[in-house]
């Protein structure tokens, strides 16, 4: 139980990294808020993600 446990949040993460590009888009869209606002969005949201990845490969091996 203990793992998937574990295993959810990293999902969690990357479910959330994906609301967050999802957003970026939306923003980028209907708002038309400035290019460099919206990249450091992304980025963030990208490093959120690979921090999921990284969850979820390293409670897979553990």
């Amino acid at each position: 139980m203990k793992k998937s446990k574990k295993n959810i949040v990293g999902y969690l993460t990357l479910a959330i990294s994906l609301i967050g590009l999802l957003a970026t888009y939306l923003i980028y869209k209907y708002f038309k808020i400035d290019d460099v606002f919206c990249v450091i969005l992304m980025t963030l949201s990208f490093i959120i993600g690979i921090y999921g990845i990284y969850q979820i490969v390293r409670d897979a091996y553990n």
